[in-house]
């Protein structure tokens, strides 16, 4: 019996809904945007509702769903290929603090097409290429880096070594900053980095200057997910009368050893977090495969 199957018989043991099999069909246009979530090229494309629940089974895990499906569209130019995610999510959520946690979407592909992986983020031997969005990530871009005083303004330290301003021989000692002035561009310095051991190590949690606001993984079951040496995929997301509507793109043939191989048949899968119930790392909504037919002609 295959991975896959194994899990469907364990969810259905536990009373989960099982999706039935589905076809999205990616559609070929002359080109398209990264970010132009209601270009016309979108009209051509057909959706596809894929239901998703919540992850019961390994801890930590949630029973009440509070989003149940996610609209999928797709299109490519014979080079990128896109994908468009719609669902309800009755506040945007795009900041961690106690308790409060972001919103976020990832869409996942068995690494070799013609295999069949749990869709449980792969099994051993079995893996997957996920591309994960983040509001929070996405606001960092937009916004600007955010740190503890966005959170609470009123937050302050009393020293960070890096962020003091030696004086200038005739400068007033006034003009020194401190803490309480310290800017994210003080924390980018070779020494704020000393104090900054993820930035240090260049953990994709900790950048100052994102560029993008998603993250290529690798993951061959629980506990393994890995962000990849190479990113080359886009996504952009855009939340309007509480809807969210990301845009995830990434090349059609790639020369990444370590991503999925879009060939014209192959699955794909979907987690999407809702930040406001506090959906965070495991626990989430999630989806079975459901067939990809990518057309290139």
């Amino acid at each position: 019996m295959k991975n896959s199957s194994i899990y469907s018989v364990l969810a259905l043991s536990l009373g989960m809904a099982v999706a039935n099999a589905q076809t999205l069909k990616s559609t070929k246009v002359a080109g398209f945007s990264e970010k132009d979530i209601n270009a016309k090229e979108w009209e051509k494309a057909v959706a596809l509702v894929v239901p998703v629940q919540p992850q019961n089974i390994i801890q930590p895990a949630f029973n009440k769903a509070t989003i149940t499906e996610v609209s999928v569209k797709s299109i490519n130019d014979g080079r990128s290929i896109a994908f468009l995610l719609e669902w309800k999510d009755s506040s945007r959520n795009a900041m961690v603090d106690t308790k409060v946690f972001s919103d976020q979407v990832a869409i996942q592909f068995p690494q070799v097409a013609a295999s069949e992986p749990s869709f449980m983020m792969g099994n051993q031997g079995g893996r997957v290429h996920i591309i994960h969005w983040k509001a929070i990530w996405q606001d960092d871009i937009e916004k600007g880096y955010r740190d503890v005083k966005t959170a609470h303004p009123n937050y302050w330290s009393d020293m960070y070594y890096f962020s003091k301003k030696e004086n200038a021989v005739n400068e007033p000692a006034e003009k020194e900053k401190f803490a309480n002035s310290a800017t994210v561009d003080q924390f980018k310095s070779v020494e704020g980095r000393n104090y900054m051991h993820g930035a240090y190590a260049g953990n994709p949690m900790s950048l100052f200057d994102r560029k993008q606001p998603a993250e290529e993984l690798i993951a061959e079951g629980y506990g393994t997910l890995t962000t990849q040496a190479i990113q080359n995929s886009n996504a952009w997301g855009v939340y309007e009368k509480g809807v969210w509507k990301v845009l995830i793109t990434r090349p059609l043939a790639s020369e990444d050893n370590a991503d999925a191989k879009l060939t014209p048949k192959t699955q794909f899968a979907i987690a999407v977090w809702d930040g406001a119930a506090e959906n965070r790392g495991g626990r989430k909504h999630y989806s079975m495969w459901s067939e990809l037919q990518v057309v290139t002609k």
